[in-house]
């Protein structure tokens, strides 16, 4: 009796991926914000002192000074971004060069510092 099962181990359904194209360009042309589940604020502060450096509303806010504080020469590795939520708690959001990489792609740049593109 056929079931048509498309899990069928004997009639295993072939894909062809020859016509599927890899997509180009940014998946956010303008930028993206991260928004955490409870959070009421979030923090950039340097490690290991723990300095607070400033006190955002949204991550969109806090990526120029992310930028700024990169440009003045302090090491991504010194960075944490942090959401603050409603019970008082602090999570980690984003640090180092992953921080460095999310808040310029958050803030829609999406070239390498420091890239030159070549004139065509």
């Amino acid at each position: 009796m056929p079931t048509h099962d498309v899990d069928d181990p004997e009639n295993p359904e072939i894909v062809d991926f020859s016509g599927f194209r890899r997509a180009t360009g940014p998946l956010f042309p303008d930028g993206f914000e991260i928004q955490i589940d409870g959070a009421v604020a979030y923090q950039l502060r340097l490690i290991p002192s723990n300095k607070i450096v400033g006190r955002f509303s949204s991550t969109w806010d806090a990526w120029p000074v992310v930028q700024s504080e990169l440009a003045r020469g302090i090491p991504a590795r010194c960075l944490v971004l942090d959401a603050l939520l409603e019970d008082g708690s602090r999570h980690r959001v984003s640090s180092g060069r992953i921080l460095e990489a999310t808040a310029r792609h958050g803030l829609g740049q999406h070239d390498a510092p420091g890239a030159t593109q070549a004139a065509s």
